[in-house]
């Protein structure tokens, strides 16, 4: 019998049951490719042409241990990360844009990693999937419109090095939802809310309105529903399942 995410598996998106679209997402180089593809998935999840969160008599393939990735963004160590200023200059600017677009880019990887790694797995109800695809469209359209606005600056995102150090955490989480959850959802993503009015106060303050509008119109209050969903299921899984970790 064919395991479920066959890495030659040529069939269209709506032919697979939702974690094989996942896994096809984590399994494809361009992170632009990626968010088109999550949209395509999204829009096929919520009219129903993507019927089934996943297959119970085949076995799923595990989800890569890294997501695929071309090279047009070279990674370093933190450490040697670009830094990225005030948002005084316009190459500061380009380079507080571009580290939010590449922690974008892994967040489409992220939730589709908790779907694929967790959902069939922890025996997840259906809200589950659907909070998730949401997600994973979300951070895709912030990729898009951060990337966009990088080109509409004269640049271009992998035209910076970063680091990769969100994909580490979510690694040291690979065996246990609750820990995903947290970590991911409940401390990284708070986080990044804590500081982004001062950001957007940042470009504001130095003339890039746009740059503003975009993060505290569109990015800031939908990372506030995906913090709420972290949250929503780990207590969802303490209710369940005692707060154990599998």
């Amino acid at each position: 019998r064919r395991s479920s995410g066959n890495m030659n598996d040529a069939r269209p998106l709506a032919d697979l049951t939702l974690v094989e679209a996942a896994l096809r997402v984590l399994r494809t180089p361009s992170p632009h490719d990626k968010a088109a593809m999550t949209d395509e998935i999204h829009a096929l999840w919520v009219k129903g042409a993507i019927a089934r969160e996943y297959d119970p008599d085949v076995p799923s393939a595990d989800p890569p241990s890294r997501p695929a990735r071309d090279d047009r963004v070279v990674l370093v160590p933190p450490a040697r990360a670009p830094r990225l200023g005030k948002g005084g200059s316009p190459e500061s600017r380009v380079a507080i844009l571009h580290s939010l677009a590449h922690i974008e880019s892994w967040a489409i990887d992220l939730s589709w990693d908790i779907v694929a790694r967790f959902g069939a797995a922890r025996s997840m109800p259906r809200a589950f999937f659907d909070d998730f695809v949401q997600v994973a469209a979300d951070e895709a359209r912030h990729f898009r419109l951060l990337a966009a606005r990088l080109v509409e600056l004269g640049s271009e995102y992998g035209a910076l090095n970063a680091h990769d150090g969100l994909w580490d955490s979510a690694m040291e989480t690979a065996g246990s939802l609750e820990a995903r959850l947290v970590v991911e959802h409940c401390v990284h993503e708070a986080r990044g809310l804590d500081v982004l009015p001062a950001t957007i106060e940042k470009f504001r303050r130095n003339g890039d309105e746009p740059s503003a509008q975009l993060l505290e119109g569109t990015i800031y209050p939908e990372e506030v529903t995906h913090c709420a969903a972290g949250v929503r299921w780990f207590k969802y899984l303490h209710e369940r399942d005692g707060g154990e970790r599998r």
